[in-house]
């Protein structure tokens, strides 16, 4: 019985060491606002480097992957703010999230192209960034477009949702489950991709 308590401890201790050790990595990534958590499986990559490049506010959740890329990007996420587990926020110009946000699971949000669309200059992009990493320079990356992205304060966006480069999404609007945002949604509006269902007979 005593066997069996100690064990059940000292599993409890590695799991919260190893909690504490992703903390403090991450934190090393960015400038983390008070009471805001990073949980265990939260993953901060600021290829950009600079904490200032990622920023969270205050009383802020995040489960989810924020990446910043090696030639720039910039992501601001504001307090009371929740990232669900699974959602990607991929940063190569600017990414800004205002306050009392709530971002479900399996979210993405990309304000770039990430390659370009001729076969041969994606192909170079691929192996440069195999053998020697990001590249440090936009110069390095033809082909790739990026554009802001602004989500402004109570944005509700539902789980599986996909927010593209240019998009700024008004304050109080409501994304539904699935949908595909590439145009501006107006303040206080519910938005869905319309799904027609096709049925044939077997």
């Amino acid at each position: 019985m005593l066997k069996n308590i100690k064990f059940k401890f000292f599993k409890w201790m590695l799991r919260e060491l190893e909690n504490t050790r992703k903390e403090i990595n991450h934190t090393r990534e960015c400038t983390v606002g008070n009471s805001t958590t990073l949980a265990a499986e939260a993953k901060v990559e600021n290829l950009a480097r600079g904490k200032e490049r990622v920023v969270i506010g205050n009383n802020t959740y995040i489960r989810g992957h924020l990446l910043t890329y090696g030639h720039g990007g910039k992501i601001n996420i504001g307090d009371w703010c929740y990232v669900g587990e699974g959602t990607k926020i991929w940063s190569m110009d600017s990414i800004s999230i205002g306050n009392r946000v709530l971002i479900s699971h399996n979210v993405n949000i990309h304000d770039g192209t990430a390659h370009s669309p001729i076969p041969d200059e994606r192909h170079a992009q691929f192996k440069a960034i195999i053998t020697s990493g990001h590249p440090k320079s936009v110069d390095a990356l033809p082909g790739i477009k990026s554009k802001a992205i602004i989500i402004e304060d109570d944005v509700w966006i539902n789980f599986g949702v996909t927010v593209l480069r240019g998009v700024r999404i008004g304050k109080g609007s409501i994304i539904a489950a699935g949908a595909i945002v590439t145009q501006d949604i107006p303040p206080g509006t519910i938005f869905m991709n319309k799904v027609t269902p096709i049925i044939y007979e077997v």
